[in-house]
């Protein structure tokens, strides 16, 4: 039996934040994204962390992050499940694998009926994902590390057509060699396949470094020293480095669908530096 959520380490307790964010954005009157599982979660989740004192939990409680967050990552959420609805449709009957799944509920907002869907995360974050997802012969749960490289052996056994990896909000928690590593191996692993994963620029991964900017980010989102980014890059073209067969598609960007709840934030557009603090990027990888 899981040690339930209050029991979690700081790096799963990361997943707290879009679940959040996801139900907070869908009970707003005009909802980015809409997702009801994620109200029901949150609701039953902050009666159970309601007597801890970690600070993120405190957060999750008691409503306490920047409405600005809630849009971000609504926002992020949208587009993966566009990115992930426009290769269903390109390839039915593809298979999908959520890296990082933690609690989101794509495969049930989006499922076509004919895709096959993987969600990949910690054992113990499949343990709590169990009490309220079940598995089904197209909806299977991995619980492996992503760097667990056993879990691919699981996908190719049951994968058909081709394979989109999806990693929302997972690369830039990871050393970059290990980043590199699993990049390298899916793209021989599943040739052909594609990849969309989430990035941060490395000049702010650099700058998270220092001890104030580590208190400011801890302060914000509530997390410990040992969830805050390593990996981040310049451009797509570093990817591109890596090896043969890492061919850029296309990016995005927050700003990118003119939203206005972002409000003064799309000031930001104007600069690169600030436009593309985390972005997403979408790769083939080999033929």
């Amino acid at each position: 039996m899981d040690e339930g959520v209050a029991g979690w380490k700081s790096v799963s307790d990361t997943l707290l934040i879009p679940l959040y964010c996801r139900a907070m954005e869908t009970l707003e009157q005009e909802p980015i994204i809409r997702d009801p599982k994620a109200v029901g979660m949150l609701n039953e989740m902050r009666r159970e962390l309601a007597s801890s004192d970690k600070p993120i939990h405190r957060k999750v409680v008691h409503d306490r992050y920047n409405r600005k967050l809630l849009v971000t990552i609504a926002l992020r959420s949208r587009r993966f499940d566009r990115y992930a609805s426009e290769f269903m449709a390109a390839h039915p009957g593809a298979t999908v694998v959520t890296i990082g799944c933690g609690l989101d509920s794509r495969f049930e907002r989006i499922d076509d009926g004919r895709v096959r869907w993987f969600d990949l995360d910690f054992p113990e974050v499949i343990e709590i994902r169990k009490r309220y997802f079940r598995e089904t012969d197209r909806c299977r749960f991995l619980p492996y590390s992503a760097l667990d490289y056993r879990w691919m052996d699981e996908v190719k056994t049951a994968a058909a057509g081709p394979v989109l990896f999806l990693a929302e909000g997972v690369f830039m928690y990871l050393e970059e060699e290990a980043v590199k590593g699993l990049v390298l191996k899916l793209r021989d692993e599943f040739p052909g396949s594609e990849l969309v994963f989430e990035i941060t620029n490395r000049y702010w991964v650099k700058k998270m470094k220092s001890a104030w900017m580590r208190w400011k980010f801890s302060r914000q989102l509530g997390i410990g020293e040992e969830a805050m980014f390593r990996f981040g890059i310049d451009g797509y073209r570093e990817i591109e480095k890596w090896g043969t067969g890492i061919r850029f598609l296309d990016e995005w960007t927050y700003f990118d669908d003119d939203e206005k709840k972002l409000g003064w934030f799309n000031l930001f557009r104007r600069m690169e530096l600030l436009r593309k603090v985390q972005w997403t990027l979408h790769f083939q990888l080999g033929e």
